[in-house]
C-alpha cells in the first residue's frame, strides 16, 4: 500500500509517497516531483490544473491513500483561504482515500513512535514524511 503524506504551505503542497516493504519495512520513494504549486487561486483553469497534476501524481505513484498534516481553521496559526482549497483539490483526486491527522500526533508519534528518518531526508519534507508514516504504522488508521 502507498501513501502520500501532504503538508500545505502557503500556496503548494509537499508530497512524501510512503511504502511498507514485503518485509514490513517502511520506505520513502525518492520522487522527481516533491510539491505542487497552485499559481492563481482565482483562476479556474489553474484549480483544474492543479488537480490535474495531482491527479496524474497519484496515477502514476499508485497512491492509495492522501495524508494531510491539519491546520488549525481559525487563531494565530489558521490556515489561509488558499490552503484550504488545496485540501479540498486533494479530496477531490478519484480513486484515493484522503485522511487527516493532527500535528499534536504527529509530534507525539515522531517522539516515540519512529524509529529513524530515511536517509537525505529534505526538511522541507519532514512533516510529510510523518503524515504518510504515521498512516502506515498506526493499526486502524487507514481502516
Amino acid at each position: 500500500m502507498k501513501v502520500c503524506g501532504c503538508e500545505i504551505s502557503a500556496q503548494e503542497v509537499r508530497l512524501a509517497v510512503v511504502d511498507l516493504s514485503d518485509e514490513g519495512d517502511m520506505e520513502m520513494l525518492r520522487l522527481k516531483v516533491t510539491r505542487v504549486e497552485l499559481e492563481d487561486d482565482t483562476s479556474e483553469a489553474n484549480l483544474r490544473s492543479f488537480l490535474a497534476d495531482l491527479q496524474e501524481f497519484s496515477r502514476e505513484h499508485e497512491i492509495d491513500t492522501f495524508v494531510i498534516k491539519t491546520r488549525a481553521k481559525k487563531g494565530r496559526m489558521a490556515g489561509g483561504a488558499v490552503s484550504f482549497k488545496i485540501e479540498t483539490l486533494i479530496q477531490l483526486i478519484e480513486g484515493c482515500e484522503t485522511k487527516f491527522v493532527s500535528p499534536v500526533a504527529l509530534a507525539h508519534f515522531a517522539k516515540k513512535d519512529l524509529e529513524k528518518y530515511p536517509e537525505k531526508l529534505p526538511v522541507y519534507l519532514k512533516n510529510a514524511f510523518l503524515a504518510g508514516a504515521y498512516a502506515l504504522t498506526k493499526p486502524g488508521f487507514l481502516a
